[in-house]
């Protein structure tokens, strides 16, 4: 373990020295997400010498299969589309849920600029497999959504971990660099209207991921934040999980 830590922290050293995450944005999203939260209880881990929230929300039965969840740009671990309504029902599915805090950059930042803090998400991941191996859970299922697939299709190519699936929500084109080194069973979940990077990225996803065996593209009637369309979203994650 403290060899993988040294190579994060060398990543970040190598590639994200000139950018640091807004922090002060992250603990402005802690704040709000922690006065309204209605479901599951607010969590501290630390990742790059920084504490960061997440929130753990246990099973309706007894399990220690848990699904960590990973927002999209900017955002944090109890937004409401996508993330809120997957990390609440996975509980009802047979999973306890983790939904963690990832890097966020300023309100200007474009895209692109958030491969420069990759190595800061792969250390939240790690955390927060760390915090479930304490608590004597298993990180079973990683879910993200949106620029939260990269940075966990990031993780999942290069580092050692105990999940056994991935699902991937409306994944863009960054992703089928790293798809291309992923084996376990990827679920690649899109809308007919998503972005149109999305769209365009479809078949190099899926070219990327031809060696594995147990990688599967779903079509769904939605748009990249599913709007209106929850009860979809849920019904296709949980059907695949079964």
């Amino acid at each position: 373990m403290k060899l993988l830590t040294l190579l994060l922290l060398l990543l970040i050293g190598a590639a994200n020295a000139q950018i640091t995450p807004d922090y002060a944005k992250e603990t402005r999203w802690a704040e709000q997400v922690e006065d309204g939260l209605m479901d599951g209880d607010a969590v501290w881990l630390t990742a790059s010498d920084h504490e960061f929230m997440a929130i753990y929300t246990p099973s309706e039965t007894d399990t220690k299969r848990t699904a960590v969840v990973v927002h999209g740009l900017g955002v944090h671990p109890d937004w409401v589309q996508v993330i809120q309504p997957l990390r609440v029902a996975l509980t009802t599915q047979g999973f306890n849920t983790l939904s963690i805090q990832m890097p966020v950059l300023a309100n200007d930042a474009h895209s692109g600029e958030y491969k420069q803090v990759l190595g800061h998400a792969d250390l939240r991941i790690k955390a927060a497999v760390e915090y479930l191996e304490k608590e004597g859970l298993v990180s079973d299922v990683l879910v993200a959504h949106s620029l939260g697939s990269v940075m966990s299709t990031h993780y999942l190519a290069n580092f050692k971990h105990p999940f056994t699936r991935f699902v991937g929500i409306g994944m863009g084109p960054a992703t089928a660099e790293y798809l291309k080194k992923i084996d376990i069973p990827v679920f690649d979940l899109y809308g007919d209207e998503d972005l149109e990077s999305v769209l365009k990225s479809v078949k190099d996803r899926a070219h990327a991921s031809k060696n594995n065996s147990n990688y599967s593209q779903m079509k769904v009637s939605a748009d990249h934040f599913f709007n209106d369309k929850d009860g979809l979203l849920i019904e296709s994650v949980g059907t695949w999980l079964k």
